[in-house]
């Protein structure tokens, strides 16, 4: 054994087997771990291809539309995906051949997830501005806007907007002055009728109890009392005497003649005591009379001192009632010189001096001094003083002697004269006041009639909608976008489908409603609409490519009305012709709308259009106002006399714009030519109501009306999983321990080795 051990033949094999050993094992490793990483690539570009072709089979009627989703089921998405995949590895080429790298697929290791799909706004907009960037219709919308600022209408829109902003805002503090006016004179009114009243009551009163006090003297009612006894006491013992003496006088004349003397002497006693009876009668009748003349002097006068201070408090509630009043007046009228003050300036230094001759009514505006207030609050105060000084004096006096009269008689003249002098001064200043109020009033109805018979006229031009020749009616067109409430609770329509699925309110409508029901409303929006288009023109982002989007994909009122400049119908260049659709000549004024009927939204456009365009030609007639109405002072009846010049060739030129003419913008406020259409005017709405995530559901909606694709099911992001493996051709064992490293990028199971791999694609 030792010898064998020491022994050194087969020395140099052994030696060639420790060196060529590891290195075939290494080779084998190599070899395999090659054939790994080239079936990993193999894998991924397979899944990959797979994806990229099941997304290559895209809805053509939605392409149409310039939108991208998947046109096929899930189970042909799946089979589309399990053959390009299994097509593109090796181990499927030439069956049977020799193949360096078998990569074969792995059953159920294939899948396809739908992650996107049109429904999303944020997809749908991704579309939407990918497909207007490349067909660039944007220009035209960018066109429009610029030949709005080069043209020059942005200083004649602000000012338009300005004027008819500061007109409402001043015609607001004007009403409330006069109103605060009107309330104080009116109680200033009453003051002095009653002040008149109470000056003849209590003439007539003081005159009363003066001569009652001339009659009464210096006698009291107890004295009086006394005095009524007494005489009362007299003319009692005189009536007793008398009785006395006619028994004497019966007894005598039973006496027989002897007696006659006597008699005699007894009724000479009789006549004296009748005649003593007599005085004391007509005394006690003065007296009685004289007590009466006192009692009704004390009532008088009791009652003159209780009615004086029930009228003197009737007096201050008429002050408390005025003086509020003339506050408010006076607050008001402050307003409104700060404001002027403030436009003025502002004409001073450009911002609208000599940019229109409107802006001199603001000069005219009549501002009244602190010293008509001054006075007024004055003279009120004075008057009620007055008469709280006349209630003193009543209430001091309980003797009318002649000084305490004529003191009477002073004060009761002194507020009667303050509040005649006031009467007669304020008057005249009132009914002036009040006369122009109401002239100005007057013609303000004149300048509303006008405009509300135009207004009349053009809610007659608005027209209805025709109904093609399709078997749904509008009606339940419009029952299918948004729902109907006739029918069972929870059921809502396309347009509500879309919202939820983004996570939005389904709230029908886009809340923007224009009538054409009341002049000065009317007139004041209209100019509005100007300063909103300056403020939209200058802020363009993609809510215009939206915007162009359903300009050129839906129809609307006067779509195939338009002609091009030959003469010709213009057509559309979209591979679907917007005038096929179901709802016909109407689908932009629901995109900007959403209301539920086509009358509402066809009206709504009508309105608003009117309304801008009744905005330009107001601006127009500020431009050159008629000089008569400057000198008025009233900036809101210029506006409604510019606004009823406006509104009647805003009628004009919308009976053209209904019928696919083109109108001039304006010949007065532009420096060059700008006609537009009722399609350019719809591009201006959609810009000035920009709402992107409601229009895209209503676009949402009214595509899968048109195409009945739900674009729930329209999937536009795809994430593509496919499994494969791969032979291991040498020791798998050895693989085996590579696997937790992570080094290979497969697993292996016996002798073959297992990849997945993932890819998304979208649209």
């Amino acid at each position: 054994m030792r010898k064998f051990v020491r022994s050194e033949r087969g020395a140099v094999s052994v030696y060639l087997i420790l060196i060529i050993v590891p290195i075939f094992l290494f080779q084998a490793v190599l070899i395999d771990f090659a054939r790994i990483k080239l079936a990993e690539k193999e894998t991924e570009s397979a899944v990959k291809a797979a994806a990229r072709s099941v997304m290559s089979a895209y809805d053509t009627e939605l392409q149409a539309m310039g939108l991208y989703g998947l046109g096929i089921s899930q189970d042909e998405t799946e089979a589309l995906f399990r053959k390009v995949f299994a097509s593109n590895l090796s181990g499927q080429v030439s069956p049977g051949a020799f193949h360096y790298v078998d990569t074969r697929p792995v059953e159920n290791g294939m899948r396809v997830t739908p992650v996107y799909t049109l429904a999303s706004h944020t997809i749908f907009e991704r579309q939407v501005l990918e497909d207007m960037k490349i067909k660039a219709p944007i220009e035209y919308t960018l066109e429009i806007t610029d030949k709005f600022r080069k043209s020059g209408t942005k200083a004649p829109f602000h000012l338009g907007s300005q004027f008819s902003k500061e007109a409402a805002e001043l015609e607001k503090l004007i009403d409330q002055r006069e109103s605060a006016l009107d309330e104080a004179w009116q109680s200033s009114e009453e003051l002095i009728e009653k002040i008149s009243k109470y000056h003849a009551y209590y003439q007539k009163r003081i005159t009363e109890l003066d001569e009652l006090a001339a009659q009464i003297g210096i006698h009291t009612a107890d004295e009086v009392r006394s005095e009524i006894v007494e005489v009362k006491n007299q003319l009692r013992s005189i009536q007793d005497s008398i009785r006395d003496l006619d028994m004497s006088i019966a007894a005598l004349s039973q006496a027989g003649p002897g007696a006659v003397a006597g008699i005699q002497s007894l009724a000479a006693s009789k006549q004296i005591l009748g005649s003593q009876a007599q005085v004391l009668t007509q005394k006690l009748n003065e007296l009685e009379a004289l007590l009466q003349l006192i009692i009704k002097y004390a009532a008088l006068l009791a009652a003159t001192k209780l009615e004086i201070p029930a009228n003197g408090r009737e007096i201050q509630l008429l002050q408390q009632t005025i003086e509020p009043a003339l506050r408010l007046a006076k607050h008001r009228n402050d307003e409104i010189r700060t404001k002027l003050n403030g436009i003025n300036q502002g004409s001073g230094s450009g911002t609208q001096g000599g940019a229109s001759g409107a802006y001199e009514v603001f000069q005219n505006v009549p501002v009244m001094g602190d010293d008509y207030f001054y006075r007024y609050q004055t003279a009120i105060a004075s008057i009620t003083a007055l008469f709280t000084a006349f209630q003193e004096v009543i209430n001091s006096v309980y003797l009318y002697t002649s000084d305490n009269t004529s003191r009477a008689n002073l004060a009761n003249n002194a507020y009667f004269s303050e509040s005649s002098e006031f009467n007669k001064q304020q008057s005249i200043l009132e009914k002036t006041r009040m006369d122009k109020n109401e002239a100005t009033a007057t013609n303000k109805r004149q300048q509303k009639n006008k405009i509300q018979a135009v207004l009349d006229q053009a809610k007659q031009s608005i027209g209805s909608c025709s109904l093609p020749n399709t078997q749904s009616s509008y009606t339940e067109l419009y029952n299918r976008l948004q729902g109907d409430t006739g029918h069972e609770a929870g059921e809502k329509g396309l347009y509500q489908k879309y919202r939820e699925a983004n996570a939005q309110d389904t709230i029908v409508g886009s809340e923007i409603a224009y009538d054409l029901e009341k002049p000065e409303p009317v007139s004041l929006k209209a100019m509005g609409m100007l300063e909103s288009f300056n403020n939209a023109a200058e802020s363009m982002r993609n809510e215009l490519y939206v915007n162009e989007f359903a300009l050129t994909k839906f129809n609307y009122r006067t779509y195939g009305l338009e002609k091009d400049p030959a003469g010709q119908p213009k057509l559309s260049n979209e591979l679907v012709d917007p005038g096929s659709h179901m709802l016909a000549n109407q689908e932009v004024e629901y995109l900007l709308y959403g209301f539920s009927s086509c009358g509402a939204n066809i009206s709504s456009a009508y309105a608003e259009m009117f309304g801008f365009r009744m905005a330009i030609r107001t601006v127009e007639a500020l431009l050159d106002p008629k000089k008569e109405l400057l000198g008025i002072g009233s900036p809101l009846l210029v506006l409604l006399a510019a606004a009823a010049e406006g509104a009647l060739e805003a009628f004009q030129d919308m009976n053209k714009l209904t019928k696919g003419e083109a109108v001039e913008l304006s010949a007065k406020i532009t420096t060059s030519a700008l006609s537009l259409t009722y399609k350019d005017y719809l591009r201006i709405f959609l810009l000035l109501h920009s709402n992107n995530t409601k229009l895209m559901a209503r676009m949402q909606a009214l595509i899968e009306l048109q195409t009945g694709k739900n674009l729930v099911q329209e999937t536009t992001y795809i994430q593509g999983n496919g499994s494969s493996e791969v032979r291991l051709w040498f020791i798998p064992q050895i693989m085996k321990l590579l696997d937790g490293t992570g080094l290979l990028g497969c697993k292996v199971q016996g002798n073959r080795c297992r990849f997945s791999s993932t890819s998304a694609v979208a649209y």
